[in-house]
């Protein structure tokens, strides 16, 4: 774990801050995003540009003529929460093993690849929230939206990040964040995770939160794409969080999600796993 200014990230490498960046560039199973924009930051350790959803989305694109882009994004989504979960969580290891592989062997080596560096990029561009200068968006949602995911019978339409941040502005107050006390929020219906994001930035940015101790969330949707959004999100974010797969009206419940995050310091938050 690294602690940058405060804020635990829990997936980066162990490095000095300090440290000059590699000249080389490590093995990964794709090439790094060379986009040609500056890195997010000042003072992040990743040498690398970080990608952005436009890039992503371009990625997704190039490849719908051979794959069905509606399913492509659901499974990437679900695969990268399978294969978090799956660090962590070992309670859940065999059924969700079982689950990638089901997934996985539906596609052909070269699109198993494709898989793998759509992923890398979103991991990529989730978890640079966590560092110095990251900037707090819903990634997600907005990936999903733009690639036509939404289900608009259903009224399936995700809030605009600058209004999730607005309202994660007004609901909170100087009385609200004390020092070393848990923070608990909880979403029911979370989409893409956008309202908890921006409640992590204004805890983060206006309150000098770290989030990563002392908030813990509870969260859950009916869409199994919204679970597993959310809990990509909020793992790669550092976020002490359940997710749930459950009817908000009905509460039936099909799956739990634990983050890393709450893994990790479950001494200090299980006492928080059934708000809802």
């Amino acid at each position: 774990m690294n602690n940058f200014n405060g804020q635990m990230s829990i997936f980066d490498i162990v490095l000095d801050h300090n440290k000059e960046l590699p000249t080389t560039e490590p093995p990964t199973v794709s090439e790094p995003v060379k986009t040609g924009k500056p890195i997010v930051g000042g003072k992040n350790i990743c040498p690398y540009p970080i990608p952005t959803v436009k890039d992503i989305i371009k990625l997704i694109d190039s490849s719908s003529y051979r794959v069905n882009k509606s399913k492509l994004i659901s499974d990437v989504f679900e695969c990268g929460a399978l294969a978090i979960s799956n660090l962590v969580d070992f309670t859940k290891y065999d059924e969700r093993e079982k689950r990638y592989l089901e997934i996985i062997k539906t596609y052909q080596p070269s699109e198993q690849k494709l898989i793998a560096d759509i992923f890398s990029r979103i991991f990529a561009l989730c978890s640079s929230v966590t560092y110095d200068d990251g900037v707090f968006d819903d990634y997600l949602g907005e990936l999903f939206m733009r690639c036509n995911q939404g289900n608009s019978k259903a009224g399936q339409y995700f809030t605009p990040y600058h209004v999730s941040k607005l309202m994660a502005k007004m609901s909170f107050t100087e009385n609200d964040v004390k020092q070393n006390e848990v923070i608990t929020i909880n979403d029911c219906c979370s989409g893409g995770g956008g309202l908890l994001l921006a409640a992590l930035d204004v805890l983060k940015n206006d309150y000098g939160v770290n989030y990563a101790y002392n908030c813990y969330m509870d969260a859950g949707d009916v869409d199994a794409r919204c679970v597993h959004m959310t809990y990509l999100a909020l793992s790669l974010a550092g976020v002490p969080a359940i997710v749930k797969h459950q009817d908000a009206l009905s509460r039936q419940l099909w799956s739990v999600w634990k983050t890393p995050a709450f893994i990790f310091q479950y001494h200090r938050f299980y006492k928080y796993q059934n708000l809802n």
